[in-house]
């Protein structure tokens, strides 16, 4: 189904074609991601491949893992739990875990794994470790490269002096010492043979030296290979990083979560680039960790026997120095007994005592602990106080009474003090030598290290799935806001609005992009599309061929207005398909029995002479320049009744020589020969040639493409051709594209084909 126009000569007006909503809807954007399915499907490939090449060059990446166990509880040392009162010391399981993090812990694992070493295989470029990662080794290289390839990359591929480190190949190094001026510097140690190698800082041999032998210079290198599998060439990175960054790096790959809520089990993980050394590392950890656990727990028990060692011969030599004044001041008084009063008091005064003697042990242990602002501190500064003032009130009962009693009651006292404290000193030093004995920590281990099958990162699968996810998204997208911001023709009521009405609708044709190549023009840098050949020719039933007879018929009622048989076909801009148009269309009218010429009067980029395979000179420049004959410009071509002139050699002054009265006259002869002369022109917006053309044509109609052409440009067009006095009779739609949810042929978009 073609569009015509309302000419007024036509016998007959077709139906007025459905209206097209120019609101985005929702079946307009699945129909536009339903055509560019292609665009879709191959920017998903590509994306997916993207990712997967990116995700298949990562390193891999593997995870141990252990479980450990810290109990809630704290090691009963020293006197401080009983005695002080106040606020405890925070959460043990907390700060176990901290300790399990810390420089401390993670240091001593670097010192003993010397995790301070850094060994980095050199890898290809780009691919390196894509290729290895997939296990491709040196010697398929050299095996399956074909010769050519290896001489034209020597040294790179497949040739025995590569530097490159394929799979299947390690180092592994016992000591490496270096000076201080050469820590964090990345040296190279290159293999020169089965079992030799030598060291290279920037290019500069340090030593050279033997795997399983310990190589040194003067220096202060000291290198000892004890593993090395590789091929002569093959070069690795090694360097000596400070202590603190191996520890830092280690941190960061360290992980603890919590099994359980308040369980006390903690499942650790650690990841790294290989296997053995990353269950190996975690073994350690662990192990630092249990052993200063106990240790530290030993630790404070010896601080508290050392303490007592240090107390009890002071409090020994009080006891034997009190006895033996009580002793003396009885047998001066003949044996003074106490009363049961007295007596009372004195159980009071001791138990009084015994509490202050205990807290001043327990003052001096907090002092090597805490602060005097402490909480724990602060409790017992408290508690202490108040016994001062009961000892304080007890000592003014006492200065009541007779002063045998009181001087009877001050020694007794003295020496029943001194005799507990002794007593509980030694109790306490046998109770610390016991659990210092039995010291275990709080800390268990409860599954060794293990490593988890295969690699945790790169996530292969789920990369290149997401990659793919990705690519569709940004396909669609990309499709979505092309439609969104498009702002070019999309329906023939566009161009109705405008003041063109739509003389016919062309479908977009396969057959003619088959028979369409791009050219570069001479001194152009722009490819343009071609057309080898005519479409009413190769498919004469396909539909644009069928619109293209429609429009003939529209034109012969359009035409009996006209002032001469002269049809101009126009072009806002380039690519818009004029030439397609006014080929084919010439073809179908001369296949009606019309004797049809058709010119080429774009003379700077005219290539309407690829139709009918043959060149473009000489022809209309020649002519109008008077260099050849009209017979000898008109050319035959392989359709019966079309004739046509080629735009011949690109002339300096196009635009003059149509002014030129020769150009009138020559139009004017064809007219009389011809029953229909169809004349193509350069873009309306680029030259002025077409308005010159336009005004000795009596039809002139605007190709305009769907989907390409914007309305203001259609509107500049216009604008330009009515000022030059050329009056537009309407517009061709060309390339209309089939809508991916019509069903019945181009019926959605004005077409109609029955077969």
């Amino acid at each position: 189904m073609t569009i015509f126009p309302n000419p007024p000569a036509s016998p007959q007006s077709p139906a007025p074609a459905p209206t097209e909503s120019g609101d985005i809807s929702l079946r307009k954007l699945l129909d536009a991601l339903i055509d560019r399915k292609r665009i879709i499907f191959l920017s998903v490939i590509v994306f997916m491949l993207a990712g997967y090449f990116h995700a298949s060059s990562q390193p891999r990446i593997y995870q141990s893992d252990a479980l450990i166990q810290v109990e809630n509880r704290a090691a009963i040392l020293g006197l401080l739990q009983s005695l002080a009162g106040g606020e405890q010391m925070g959460n043990p399981t907390a700060a176990e875990l901290e300790i399990l993090q810390s420089r401390m812990v993670m240091g001593e694992t670097v010192d003993r794994l010397d995790l301070t070493l850094v060994i980095e295989p050199r890898r290809m470029p780009w691919v390196g470790d894509f290729l290895v990662n997939h296990g491709v080794r040196h010697a398929w290289l050299e095996r399956f490269t074909p010769t050519f390839v290896r001489e034209r990359l020597p040294g790179a591929l497949a040739s025995s002096g590569s530097p490159y480190v394929w799979a299947g190949e390690s180092l592994r190094i016992s000591r490496f010492e270096v000076p201080a001026q050469g820590e964090g510097l990345r040296h190279t140690l290159r293999v020169t043979g089965a079992d030799t190698y030598e060291l290279l800082l920037d290019g500069t041999r340090l030593l050279r030296g033997r795997s399983g032998e310990t190589a040194r210079n003067d220096e202060g290198y000291r290198l000892f290979v004890s593993q090395m599998v590789a091929h002569p060439g093959a070069e690795f990175e090694v360097s000596r990083v400070s202590r603190l960054s191996a520890i830092g790096q280690l941190q960061r790959n360290f992980m603890i979560v919590p099994r359980g809520k308040d369980s006390g089990v903690y499942q650790v993980f650690l990841s790294g680039p290989d296997r053995s050394l990353t269950q190996q590392t975690l073994d350690t950890i662990t192990g630092v960790f249990l052993t200063q656990n106990v240790q530290r727990q030993s630790e404070e028990a010896e601080k508290q026997i050392a303490f007592l060692d240090e107390q009890i011969p002071q409090v020994n030599a009080q006891l034997t120095e009190a006895e033996n004044q009580l002793n003396s001041y009885r047998a001066q008084r003949d044996s003074v007994d106490l009363t049961f009063e007295t007596q009372n008091l004195l159980n009071r005064m001791v138990a009084v005592e015994n509490q202050l003697t205990e807290l001043a042990l327990a003052e001096a242990d907090l002092a090597e602990r805490f602060r005097p602002t402490h909480p724990n501190y602060q409790a017992l500064l408290r508690q202490r106080s108040q016994l001062q003032a009961e000892r304080e009130r007890l000592n003014g009962l006492v200065g009541e009474l007779p002063e045998t009693q009181q001087e009877v009651l001050r020694l007794t006292r003295d020496t029943q003090v001194n005799q507990q404290v002794y007593v509980q000193l030694l109790n306490q030093r046998q109770e610390m030598r016991l659990l210092k004995a039995g010291t275990v920590g709080n800390v268990r281990i409860l599954d060794n290290a293990e490593m988890r099958p295969g690699a945790i990162s790169p996530r292969i699968p789920l990369t290149t799935l997401v990659s793919a996810m990705i690519g569709a998204v940004l396909a669609c997208v990309g499709v979505i806001l092309r439609l969104l911001l498009s702002q070019a023709i999309k329906s023939p009521d566009q161009l109705d609005e405008i003041g063109l009405p739509v003389y016919a609708t062309l479908p977009a044709s396969q057959e003619q992009t088959r028979l369409t190549r791009q050219i570069r023009p001479t001194g152009s840098k722009q490819q343009q599309d071609v057309f080898r050949g005519l479409l009413a020719v190769a498919d004469p039933a396909e539909l644009a061929v069928e619109a293209l007879r429609s429009l003939r018929t529209s034109l012969y009622f359009a035409m009996l207005e006209a002032g001469n048989n002269r049809l101009m076909i126009a072009g806002a801009g380039p690519g818009a398909g004029k030439s397609f148009v006014a080929a084919n269309l010439a073809t179908v009218c001369a296949q009606a029995g019309q004797r049809v010429l058709l010119i080429d009067a774009d003379m700077r980029r005219g290539r309407l002479h690829h139709a009918f395979h043959a060149k473009g000179m000489p022809g209309l420049s020649e002519l109008l320049a008077q260099r050849i004959e009209p017979s000898e410009a008109i050319r035959t071509s392989e359709v019966e009744g079309l004739d046509y002139v080629a735009r011949g050699t690109v002339p300096p002054n196009p635009s003059e020589l149509l002014m030129q009265r020769s150009f009138h006259d020559f139009l004017q002869a064809m007219s009389e020969d011809y029953d229909l002369v169809v004349i193509d022109t350069p873009p309306v917006l680029a030259v002025t040639d077409a308005a010159i053309v336009g005004k000795l044509a009596g039809t002139s109609l605007l190709v305009v493409r769907f989907g390409v052409s914007p309305p203001a440009e259609i509107k500049a067009a216009k604008r330009r051709l009515e000022s030059a006095g050329v009056r537009l009779k309407g517009a061709i739609l060309n390339g209309l594209e089939k809508p991916a949810g019509s069903r019945y042929g181009h019926y959605g978009n004005y077409i109609y084909a029955y077969r």
